[in-house]
């Protein structure tokens, strides 16, 4: 019974050991910084969840057709360590937001910068929270 307990629990372990692992990539493997966004919208969704917080925004182009946008966002830890806090941004709100846009030239970038109505912003390294 050990012998059969011994093999089997090594090859798991040489079946885990063959499987690829996930990786984290570079945002320079995903986004273009010569592709630069700027867009205008209203929050529909945020995702609060490693390796990167993510928000969703509908943004009208000129001909009033509605495009939904993923914005890519630091993790969570580092935009805390940074101020932020989890509702600093929120379905609803409106924001304008410059980035960098996917290589593949879908809705999906890269924000830099969350520049809210009232002026405050938002950025990787810092949270320009509302006066209250």
């Amino acid at each position: 019974m050990r012998l059969v307990l011994s093999r089997a629990i090594a090859c798991a372990l040489w079946l885990a050991l063959g499987l690829p692992a996930p990786a984290h990539h570079s945002g320079a493997a995903e986004f273009d910084s010569n592709k630069k966004i700027d867009l205008t919208g209203v929050v529909t969704k945020v995702e609060w969840t490693n390796p990167h917080a993510h928000f969703y925004m509908d943004v009208k182009d000129p001909g009033g057709n509605v495009a939904n946008w993923n914005l890519e966002l630091a993790s969570p830890n580092v935009l805390i360590r940074n101020g932020w806090k989890r509702n600093s941004i929120k379905p609803g709100d409106t924001v304008g937001v410059t980035g960098a846009q996917a290589k593949d030239s879908s809705n999906y970038a890269s924000a830099g910068v969350i520049t809210f109505p009232d002026g405050h912003k938002l950025t990787f390294l810092s949270a320009d929270e509302p006066a209250k």
